[in-house]
């Protein structure tokens, strides 16, 4: 076969579908909200509030990287916050973030946004590219460009609506192999509610609907791009029950149209058909969720129930799980002034609600957290779960050659058991003016065992085993805190080992009044297989931040890392941020003598109110203290190097979110900040926890469609040849296709390309697709390939900045899958040739 280079892209696989329809009355309801909004302020307002009031913040990171991984050399974000309040009854809250990291396909989604959300009383608008929430069957956090309202008029009637463009036309490219063609999708929807005394009620409806001559450049069959159109309606309700109890109920039907170019009637109908065109691709789905709680002692218990019809979606949602019928238990106690509290977690699962997989499988889940407060120095939790599935694969065959009934029974049931089991310490040896001591002990374990017919498969049993000490000892008086710890793990694999452990040392130091802090750490970690070496990590990072006039801040970090395997490989990151808060903008509208008289009594309050005690808890520990003392507490926390790890542009993040909550005057308004603070510092820890997880289950999905598609690039390569060897010009030499006409060359030559991309998809394809096939299992993640250590090494940063800035969990997995295909697919150019492959569904021609 015929073929012009070795280099080649493999096609994208996922795909996107759009379509558009324009309700006036929902545009007429967004241009008269803001008509509101912007004329009908409360003149007698001005003079007893501040005029204007800026608050929020900017941000500016710059990212140097020079390395093996495939990263751009150069990154820049820039990030804002902002809220514009004016007399104290209007807001104008206004966000943005921009990037110039590119994303090398072009696809319907946008990276980066701006977003404005003016409030006045009881209107709040959302203009731009916003996204809202009516419910988790109906619209669901999808991204959209356009309009959208909360109405509240009362304390008891509630209306919510929006109208936008959920993604945008993009055409396909034969140039740019992961381009994804897209069809404009355009959607509207309203969502009302009403409070009553024991009871409430609420209705949703949305519409989303392609726009099929949104796009003008023909789409390969194989991409199987259609026009869509979506409708959906949702009743929900809250009763009271004994007083205290409280029932939550919500039904919803979602009826949608997979290819609305498509003939035929549909099977059955609903009371959504006439809202939708309907035909043989038309189908409907239903979904149920009830809950009950009541509060017990100090604390509650609760019960729940959801279904969901398998396939059902909406266009509203970028995910959905379906397909599953679940029943949950649960319940929390607070014992012994609450010093222990207690959670318990039940639930059982099951899919194939149908009947028609081949598989069927049940889940059981059980948890309980204690936490234990002995005193103010000593603090211990711990948690154990245990998670069972049971899958049934029915097999037809066995089924029809069975001798009696007892024949086979078992033989194709699986079973995984999983249990987990953690433990924490925490004891302050030394808390006092010039010292300050602590210890911290962490212990996990996690056991699980695959069996079949009532035994252990091979290799199906494991066990993980990790722990951690940390030592820290703090100088307050000169602003010194050193760490060491030790971090082991330890796992077995049926009859392998594996070990992975090393010290970390960390300090750091802060100069000019606390205005300049540098940190610095060393890490090394090594990892063993079978009691041999299997490579090891050195990592060396220094950082620094420096606040100018509390409200400029700088940082800087630097992170050399040396990596020792079958191959070495250094990598030098570089990260410079610039944050600025606003929260001062205040331009004088008043008399001098007024303002001096107020500031003086603002001032004896604000001394007043820096005395006071507040006291709050997160994750199991306790803050409490003046102000001053918590900012302290917060202070020491965030420069902990337990959190030497965050990326750097992160650090000058937190650094400015911590200013907002010094600066904070109101108790209450100072705790909600600083729990924003306190989720935002472990934010990038709960990200890592997940991390495996969510890299496994995009490489599930990822998978499934490879499989799917593998037939459709073969197929597709196969047309594309025929076309070729069909050719008029196909069969003569090279000096008669240079002397025929120009169209006739033009169009062999197209035809050429064709196949020689349709081949490299093909190819690429097939030498990726038994290494995603691999990963079938999250063990298998959680140790790693070299190929899949490295990827997942390399994109571990990008992929949290995204979860960090709340992009759409779409756009977090199209991302993953983009940067798994090219990174394999360039691993692939060293181990395939494109002059021998093998044809496994036609005869080659």
């Amino acid at each position: 076969m015929e073929t012009s280079s070795k280099k080649y892209r493999l096609a994208p696989l996922l795909l996107g579908k759009y379509h558009y329809l324009i309700p006036r009355i929902l545009c007429f309801t967004f241009f008269f909200c803001f008509s509101v909004t912007t004329f009908c302020q409360d003149l007698g307002q001005i003079g007893k509030a501040k005029l204007f009031k800026l608050t929020g913040g900017v941000a500016a990171n710059a990212i140097f990287y020079d390395g093996q991984s495939n990263r751009e050399p150069f990154t820049y974000f820039l990030t804002g916050n902002i809220n514009l309040n004016i007399s104290g009854v209007y807001n104008i809250p206004f966000s943005f973030s921009y990037s110039n990291q590119e994303f090398r396909s072009s696809n319907p989604f946008s990276y980066n946004r701006l977003s404005i959300h003016p409030s006045y009383k009881w209107v709040t608008t959302h203009i731009g590219d916003v996204s809202m929430t009516f419910s988790p069957y109906t619209l669901s956090g999808h991204q959209f460009t356009g309009l959208g309202v909360d109405l509240t008029p009362g304390s008891r009637f509630k209306v919510s609506a929006m109208y936008g463009r959920l993604l945008k036309e993009s055409e396909f490219n034969p140039d740019d192999p992961q381009s994804q063609p897209a069809y404009r999708r355009i959607g509207y929807g309203i969502k009302t509610s009403y409070d009553f005394e024991k009871f409430s009620i609420g209705a949703i409806f949305f519409k989303a609907s392609d726009d099929k001559n949104s796009i003008n450049t023909p789409v390969p069959i194989e991409l199987e791009l259609q026009p869509k159109e979506n409708a959906v309606v949702s009743i929900e309700g809250r009763v009271k029950l004994f007083d205290k109890g409280e029932v939550n109920v919500e039904v919803a039907s979602s009826t949608i149209t997979e290819d609305t170019n498509a003939e035929g009637e549909a099977e059955n109908s609903s009371v959504l058909s006439a809202l939708v065109k309907t035909n043989a691709t038309t189908q409907h789905y239903k979904a149920f969720n009830a809950s009950f709680s009541y509060p017990v002692g100090q604390g509650t218990v609760g019960v729940g129930y959801e279904y969901i019809d398998p396939d059902y979606r909406t266009l509203g949602a970028y995910f959905f799980n379906n397909d599953l019928e679940n029943i949950t238990l649960n319940a929390t106690q607070n014992l012994f002034e609450n010093k222990v509290n207690i959670a318990f977690n039940a639930g059982l699962q099951r899919d194939d609600l149908d009947n028609t997989k081949s598989t069927q499988l049940q889940r059981v889940v059980s948890a309980v957290n204690l936490t234990y407060n002995a005193s103010e120095k000593l603090s211990l939790s711990g948690g154990y779960s245990n998670f069972q599935s049971y899958t049934n694969i029915k097999d037809q065959f066995d089924f029809i050659n069975e001798v009696s009934q007892i024949d086979n029974l078992d033989t194709l049931d699986f079973q995984q058991i999983s249990q987990n089991a953690n433990l924490n310490t925490n004891y302050i040896l030394t808390d006092t003016e010039t010292r300050k001591r602590n210890l911290n002990i962490a212990l996990s374990f996690q056991n699980a065992v695959n069996k079949q017919g009532g035994r252990t498969v091979e290799n199906g049993d494991s066990n993980f085993y990790n722990g951690s000490a940390s030592y820290t000892f703090g100088y307050p008086i000169i602003n010194l805190n050193i760490s060491t710890a030790v971090n082991i793990s330890y796992s077995t694999i049926g009859t392998d080992t594996g070990v992975t452990y090393g010290p970390i040392v960390s300090a750091n130091k802060q100069f000019f009044d606390k205005k300049l802090r540098t940190t610095g750490s060393v890490s090394y970690n090594q990892s063993n297989n079978n009691g041999e070496k299997q490579g090891d990590v050195t990592n060396i990072r220094l950082g620094s931040s420096y606040t100018y006039l509390k409200k400029h801040n700088f940082n800087l970090n630097v992170l050399s890392q040396f990596r020792n395997s079958t191959t070495s490989s250094n990598d030098f990151t570089v990260t410079f941020g610039y944050n600025y808060i606003l929260d001062k903008f205040n331009p004088r509208f008043k008399l001098p003598e007024r303002e001096k008289k107020k500031k003086e009594k603002k001032k004896r309050v604000r001394k007043s109110k820096a005395d006071e005690i507040i006291q709050f808890k997160y994750r199991d520990s306790l803050y409490r203290g003046t102000r001053a003392e918590i900012n302290v507490q917060l202070e020491d926390l965030q420069n902990h190097s337990h959190f030497d790890h965050i990326p750097g542009y992160k650090k000058g993040e937190l650094s400015m979110l911590r200013q907002i909550v010094a600066d904070e005057k109101n108790k209450n308004e100072y705790r909600v900040k600083a729990f924003v603070f306190l989720k935002e510092l472990y934010s990038y820890e709960d990200f890592l926890a997940g991390y495996n997880q969510l890299i496994f289950e995009t490489l599930i999905e990822l998978r499934r469609d490879m499989q799917r598609l593998d037939y459709a690039f073969e197929k597709a390569f196969v047309k594309a040849k025929i076309a070729v060897d069909n050719h008029s010009l196909h069969k003569r030499t090279e000096e008669e296709r240079q002397n025929s006409a120009k169209a006739l060359q033009e169009r062999y030559k197209e035809l050429q390309q064709n196949s020689n991309t349709a081949l490299a998809r093909l190819i690429g394809h097939r030498w990726t697709l038994p290494i995603i096939k691999s990963y079938n299992s999250l063990k298998k993640v959680e140790n790693p390939d070299k190929f899949l250590r490295e990827l997942m090494e390399q994109e571990k940063e990008n992929i949290f900045r995204m979860k960090d800035k709340k992009e759409d969990d779409q756009k977090i997995e199209l991302y993953i899958i983009t940067q798994i295909i090219d990174f394999y697919l360039k691993k692939s150019l060293k181990y395939t040739d494109p002059d021998k492959f093998d044809l496994k569904y036609v005869e080659k021609n």
